[in-house]
């Protein structure tokens, strides 16, 4: 039987950090550690430099294992542009970092995750990443994201999504 996944965003103290399905559905990217589709705690357009939202830590969970494995964990975007001034950034991270206001006055990395698309996808995991029947997140990094906002941003073009996927190899 083929494994069932979802994608797993994280939140709080890293000891009681636990995942919530967020599988087909809008990430938000503001300044608070958490999912709540709302207006509050924006990214604000600054007057030079950027701004930038609190990390968002997301791994993928398997709550019915593979057959035999699931290996070659990759991630990419399709490109959709957030609108001018807006960049997110991608890093991953073998140990969960929770999201704070220190994340605010720097970048998690350099790297726009549009440089990563389906024929040059994001590395995760090469090798096997959960074996047969297996469940939860087996041996992947966290895939972090950030909103970098730029002075030159339009206001009032915030609600540009873009679309984010996950690639394996399953048997």
């Amino acid at each position: 039987m083929a494994a069932v996944l979802e994608i797993n965003t994280y939140h709080g103290a890293p000891t009681g950090a636990a995942g919530a399905d967020v599988t087909s559905t809008t990430i938000r990217m503001k300044k608070a550690d958490n999912n709540t589709q709302d207006a509050n705690d924006p990214v604000v357009i600054p007057a030079a430099g950027y701004n930038y939202s609190w990390r968002k830590s997301v791994k993928l969970q398997a709550t019915t294992g593979p057959d035999n494995e699931i290996r070659n964990l990759r991630f990419y975007s399709e490109g959709q542009s957030l609108g001018t001034g807006r960049t997110l950034l991608v890093n991953t991270d073998a140990t969960y970092e929770q999201a704070s206001a220190s994340d605010e006055s720097a970048a998690i990395s350099a790297t726009d995750v549009d440089t990563h698309t389906t024929g040059s996808p994001l590395t995760i995991t090469a090798g096997q990443v959960l074996g047969a029947a297996a469940t939860g997140t087996g041996t992947q990094d966290f895939v972090e994201l950030q909103l970098r906002v730029a002075s030159t941003a339009t206001q009032g073009n915030a609600d540009n999504a873009k679309t984010l996927v996950y690639r394996y190899d399953e048997s």
